[in-house]
């Protein structure tokens, strides 16, 4: 009975140690499979990097334009923004002509064009206009060369809106900003923003006549001169208020005049007036801002 009970703990043992080797084998081997996967998806993806870049090395052999550069203008007489362009071709003939297109993107349709002129060294010039009393347009920029081996079209690989191509631009500095409705008055607290510029040396983007107006429903019912702020292009003012019935849209733009006497308006922020002591946000179309004026208006007092 001993001998046959040291048998069976002997087989059993066996078995234990059996199967202590079968796991350790099959952790091995989920590691080794796990290891070969991961190789895999290394040299696959080692493969897709080398054919990008392939590609884009021969995309960029094949490109027309070398080297571009744009100057953005306003031109007060035509109402229009006007881009100084210069185009570097890689390549070109004596007979090359080019000309450069602006092409609505998005919503935006329509397109223009402008013929450049060659120096004989590759180098192509001219001005592009964009109509900005059609409100705001988003385009892109492409290049049309014509010679004796045929026409070739090249988008110039940016799209713009006219606003960031403007003289001034302007930040709204809402983070103190609270509205109120109350007794069906909608009042609006700590108004704040903030002017730069892109494009234009700082002294050409110099501003005037800044003013912070409250508007109902798109009309101007409130309106107060700014005060500067601590950092410069800053802009600050303390309350504005009007009537207001629920349903009402209530927004705060902030005006200000340029050098040259064009106008901006720029929307800060937009609410909807629900009811005593309730405004949600407005979600007004940021695309039609800001709105430009064209003519001197009397600054208020």
């Amino acid at each position: 009975m001993e001998k046959r009970n040291w048998v069976q703990r002997v087989t059993l043992g066996l078995c234990v140690v059996l199967l202590a080797v079968n796991l350790w084998q099959g952790k091995r081997l989920e590691r080794l499979e796990h290891s070969i996967s991961n190789a895999q998806m290394n040299i696959m993806a080692d493969i897709r990097n080398m054919e990008s870049t392939v590609y884009s090395r021969l995309q960029e052999e094949d490109k027309l334009v070398q080297y571009w550069s744009d100057t953005p203008s306003v031109n007060m007489e035509t109402r229009c923004l006007d881009l100084e362009v210069s185009v570097v071709l890689k390549e070109w003939r004596e007979d090359t002509a080019a000309e450069l297109l602006w092409v609505g993107e998005g919503s935006t349709v329509g397109e223009g064009s402008a013929p450049l002129t060659g120096d004989g060294k590759g180098t192509f010039t001219g001005v592009l206009s964009i109509p900005l009393d059609k409100g705001w347009m988003e385009f892109a920029l492409v290049l049309v060369t014509l010679d004796s081996e045929g026409r070739r079209r090249e988008s110039l690989g940016v799209v713009y809106g006219t606003d960031e191509l403007l003289p001034v631009q302007c930040n709204s500095q809402g983070g103190r900003t609270q509205a109120e409705y109350l007794k069906s008055v909608f009042t609006v607290y700590e108004c704040g923003a903030e002017l730069y510029t892109k494009y234009y040396p700082v002294h050409a983007a110099g501003t005037e006549d800044h003013v912070f107006r409250l508007r109902r429903n798109g009309e101007i019912v409130a309106e107060q001169a700014a005060e500067p702020g601590d950092r410069s292009g800053s802009y600050f003012c303390g309350k504005l208020s009007a009537e207001a019935q629920p349903g009402d849209r209530m927004s705060v733009t902030f005006f200000c005049r340029d050098g040259n006497g064009l106008g901006y308006e720029f929307l800060l922020q937009d609410w909807i007036a629900v009811e005593e002591r309730d405004v949600v946000s407005g979600g007004s179309e940021w695309a039609d801002w800001p709105k430009l004026t064209w003519e001197n208006t009397r600054r208020p007092g």
